[in-house]
């Protein structure tokens, strides 16, 4: 098993040889990320050393209500537009000739743009819980179409993070319950791990009374739960926290698909061990006996089955 990179990879490399490039050209890429996120990086016309980096994401709306504006703020200073560009939602601005911090840390800190920006409302919420705030009600995030994720903070200091997930195929949903029973498993042998339920067609304990959930989206998903322990919020902790829990949809599909293929791989190996099984055992054809006569003559002995056909 991999853990998948929270940040971009193509958004780091094309920052990345535009710093190391020293012939500036006109750029213009869009592309796509987890969860229906798309990208673009652009540069205009009349100074090719500045490069915008544009965001689209249909929860991003809701992940400003819980301070995702102000976190960017502090991360990126200056190069936050307070305009995003037409069509985005959040829009940073790079000056290549005068960067605001060393350009070797500057590719990493831009391709988390996402990160960023999805970690406010755990960010907001563990805070809170460090302080010993009184827990505020249940924060749903709609990151995906028909998907959501929700963060519980309990009385006792452990925070809830629950995901609803869509399971396209039926088949996919077994083995989903096959791979997290890997991490009820696992957590008997290895100690301050978070504590991970599933719940198929069926809302958890959390969500029951929870009116910010439809019956549709109980009825068609699945729920994975985990609880987080005050050692998980701690400052130490927290950074990677927020990084491994918001990577754990995508985490889990990807190697529901790498388990399907893997399966599939067996299946095939296995049909083939058994047909070369099958093609030794078939019969050697019965080879024709010649003989000659004293005259000279061949005889062949033809088979049974052929002379008794000669017979009708």
């Amino acid at each position: 098993m991999i853990l998948l990179e929270w940040n971009n990879r193509i958004l780091f490399e094309t920052i990345q040889q535009r710093f190391s490039n020293p012939k500036r050209e006109l750029l213009a890429v869009d592309f796509a990320d987890f969860d229906g996120v798309s990208f673009k990086i652009n540069t205009p016309e009349e100074n090719k050393a500045i490069v915008y980096i544009s965001i689209a994401w249909s929860c991003i709306p809701q992940l400003l209500k819980y301070g995702a504006k102000q976190d960017l703020a502090k991360v990126y200073g200056p190069m936050l537009q307070q305009t995003p560009e037409a069509g985005f939602d959040i829009t940073l601005k790079v000056d290549l000739d005068n960067p605001t911090e060393n350009p070797e840390n500057l590719p990493q800190k831009l391709s988390n743009l996402k990160r960023h920006v999805l970690a406010a409302p755990f960010k907001q919420t563990f805070e809170r819980l460090a302080k010993g705030e009184k827990p505020s009600e249940i924060i749903p995030i709609n990151y995906r179409d028909g998907e959501s994720f929700y963060i519980k903070p309990e009385s006792d200091g452990r925070c809830t993070v629950i995901y609803s997930i869509a399971f396209r195929d039926a088949g996919d949903a077994v083995l989903a319950k096959v791979f997290l029973q890997e991490f009820a498993d696992a957590r008997k042998n290895m100690r301050g791990v978070p504590s991970v339920t599933y719940n198929y067609k069926e809302a958890p304990l959390e969500l029951q009374g929870y009116n910010g959930i439809s019956q549709k989206e109980i009825s068609a998903n699945g729920f994975v739960s985990f609880v987080l322990f005050e050692t998980h919020l701690a400052p130490n902790n927290v950074f990677k926290t927020i990084n491994l829990i918001q990577t754990f949809r995508n985490y889990l599909h990807y190697h529901i698909k790498c388990s399907k293929a893997y399966m599939h791989n067996r299946m095939r190996a296995r049909v083939v061990s058994w047909l070369q099984v099958l093609n030794r055992a078939r019969p050697d054809p019965i080879a024709e006996k010649k003989k000659k006569l004293a005259s000279g003559k061949t005889f062949v002995r033809k088979k049974v089955f052929q002379s008794v056909f000669a017979f009708y």
